[in-house]
Formats: structure tokens, sequence, C-alpha cells
């Protein structure tokens, strides 16, 4: 797109962004963001450190947590476990 600021795209992910994904995702200045899948050990959006609630964000995309999580989960699910088990 030829710019660091992406004002007007929506970003759709399978899991919950890391604290780094979302500092990304703020820094560009995403409008909004949906994932599946909740992460509640490596997730920084509704779980972990919250990185859109702390006072230093300085861009909070609208977020829409869960949307297919159970077919989110199962497709994570489907692609780790081979890998896990050295296939």
């Amino acid at each position: 797109m030829g710019t660091e600021r992406l004002v007007d795209c929506d970003l759709y992910v399978t899991l919950e962004p890391c604290t780094m994904c979302a500092a990304a995702i703020s820094f560009a200045r995403i409008r909004r963001l949906y994932y599946g899948a909740a992460d509640p050990k490596g997730g920084a959006v509704e779980n972990g450190v919250r990185y859109f609630s702390a006072p230093t964000c300085l861009h909070r995309p609208e977020v829409y947590g869960g949307i297919g999580e159970s077919e989110a989960g199962a497709l994570l699910r489907s692609f780790f476990v081979p890998r896990r088990q050295g296939g």
C-alpha cells in the first residue's frame, strides 16, 4: 500500500494477538481487529497485558474476539499436533 499506516484496514486472525503483534497493530493504526480463538497464555488483547487498555497505547482498534472460536481452535490444533509430534 506504500504507507506504514493502515488506517482504513481491518485485520482478521485465527488467534488472539500476542504483545508484539498487538503493538504492531496499534502502530499501523489498523481500524478493526477480528480474531477467532482466545489465547490465555500468550494473548495480549483480552488476556495477559491487555495491550490496547494500557495508558501508553496510542491507538486502539475496534476489537471483535471469539469469532468462530471453536472452528479457529480446531484449525490451530490440527496445524500444530503433527508438528509437535515431529511429523
